[in-house]
């Protein structure tokens, strides 16, 4: 039994140093704080409204760019790699916006599928606040969840980015994030 306090106690120390938030430990329950996942937004997908269209830019970058005279063009990601019982906190969005002096808009949207006998259902978990700029603008905005999310069986969260493009400007994103305590 000795051996296993010791090994509990290494990997405390390890996620202290690693983590970036806080761990607490009561009993076989194990709590990270303030972890913070970040999905590229080139895994997802064009939503229903494309008018410009996304485009997954370079075979050596990690970017997505909106280029000008879009109109609330849609992208998806899906997010992935929770636990049952995760909570989710925060959500975020990074990356650039090119102005002109012209007008750029961007919403992002955390939102959940759920299966159920009739059908799934899909539902909004938090907008975040809409970015709007009509300057030269270093994306890096993040929203607290009104009612922090627990991850459960069944369920699907994804982001719902929309963004609106100006004559001389362009979008250039880079990844969404979550901020999540593990349990």
């Amino acid at each position: 039994m000795a051996y296993d306090d010791v090994d509990q106690t290494r990997e405390i120390k390890q996620l202290v140093v690693s983590s970036g938030g806080t761990f607490t430990m009561s009993g076989a329950t194990k709590t990270r704080t303030g972890q913070v996942y970040k999905f590229p937004v080139r895994v997802g997908n064009p939503g229903a409204t494309a008018t410009v269209g996304y485009v997954k830019s370079g075979a050596d970058t990690c970017m997505l760019t909106l280029a000008q005279n879009a109109t609330a063009d849609t992208y998806v990601i899906h997010l992935t790699g929770f636990k049952c019982g995760d909570i989710v906190t925060s959500m975020g969005i990074a990356g650039q916006i090119e102005s002109g002096g012209n007008a750029v808009t961007i919403d992002y949207e955390l939102r959940e599928m759920t299966a159920v006998a009739t059908g799934c259902t899909d539902a909004s978990l938090q907008a975040g606040t809409q970015i709007a700029k009509s300057a030269d603008y270093l994306v890096n905005d993040s929203t607290d969840l009104a009612t922090p999310h627990i991850c459960g069986e069944g369920e699907q969260m994804y982001m719902l980015i929309t963004c609106t493009t100006a004559a001389t400007t362009d979008i250039e994103l880079l990844y969404v994030s979550l901020t999540v305590t593990e349990k």
